[in-house]
């Protein structure tokens, strides 16, 4: 199955810009089980999409995406993120524009790691309700401490936290911590100064549930207060213009049978982040 119904041939994997890697993840929670059936809704619902985007005047077939086969997920997250990471390092090699579909949030640390491969100064601007740097073990994989085990590797920003533990607070640094809240206040000059502390070379780490619960339900953990839909798209345009981004990932979703509105939006939002990346002067 292929993002936005694109004939799979057309591009080429040698002449793709960008490559779509659907990696159906899931959780060892109960309530975040369906986690794993989030990159075929997105995959699914991508076919109800126009492949013109009239807001930027895109056609998208024209961008050259190219959708991967699917990740086969081991069972074990150690071993799932080790593979994830051997899969998606050429890709990064090859300098394609990676984007993950997930999927669990852990993902976000084998692309992570693919991506350091290939850049060694890299950057991560995290999107999230939460900023998932509870501890596990140290340098294990842990589903609640993902981006703790990223930040031991690369310096990262986090956008859009509604929600996090005393301990999480204590351990971001103020300047590399925007609360939805004031981005709602001050607009995107509240992210320009995180986004600035990072590298030029860019990963983006989007978690569904950076989304206000109003026009994004079907996450694990939806918390009130968060992000409208051109909000996150301005911020995202607005890292695009001033770092080069290499890969991102949107997860997050758990799909809601007979509901396709957020695997719809999911979908339309992966497009619009590609248009930005690969076009950035729009």
């Amino acid at each position: 199955m292929n993002f936005l119904n694109l004939p799979s041939k057309k591009p080429a994997y040698a002449q793709a810009k960008a490559v779509i890697l659907p990696i159906p993840c899931g959780s060892v929670t109960p309530e975040a089980l369906a986690l794993d059936k989030g990159p075929e809704a997105i995959l699914q619902a991508s076919h109800m999409l126009s492949v013109y985007d009239a807001e930027t005047n895109t056609d998208i077939t024209e961008l050259g995406i190219h959708t991967l086969p699917p990740f086969l997920c081991p069972t074990s997250p150690q071993e799932a993120m080790e593979e994830l990471t051997s899969q998606a390092t050429p890709h990064f090699k090859k300098n394609k524009l990676v984007a993950g579909i997930g999927g669990s949030h852990l993902v976000t640390l084998g692309m992570v790691r693919a991506a350091a491969e290939k850049y060694n100064a890299l950057g991560v601007l995290h999107l999230g309700a939460h900023p998932h740097l509870i501890n596990g073990s140290h340098g294990g994989v842990q589903g609640e401490g993902v981006m703790a085990r990223i930040r031991e590797k690369c310096p990262v920003s986090h956008l859009g936290i509604r929600s996090m533990t005393k301990g999480e607070r204590n351990s971001i640094h103020l300047d590399n911590l925007v609360f939805a809240r004031d981005i709602h206040t001050n607009g995107l000059n509240a992210v320009v100064d995180a986004i600035d502390l990072l590298p030029e070379k860019l990963y983006i780490a989007i978690n569904l549930d950076v989304l206000d619960p109003a026009c994004m339900p079907a996450v694990v953990r939806p918390e009130p207060g968060g992000l409208d839909w051109y909000t996150l798209n301005g911020l995202i345009r607005v890292a695009a213009r001033e770092k080069s981004i290499v890969g991102f990932d949107v997860t997050g979703l758990v799909p809601r049978r007979n509901d396709p509105h957020a695997q719809l939006l999911a979908a339309k939002l992966i497009a619009k982040i590609i248009i930005y990346i690969l076009q950035p002067t729009l």
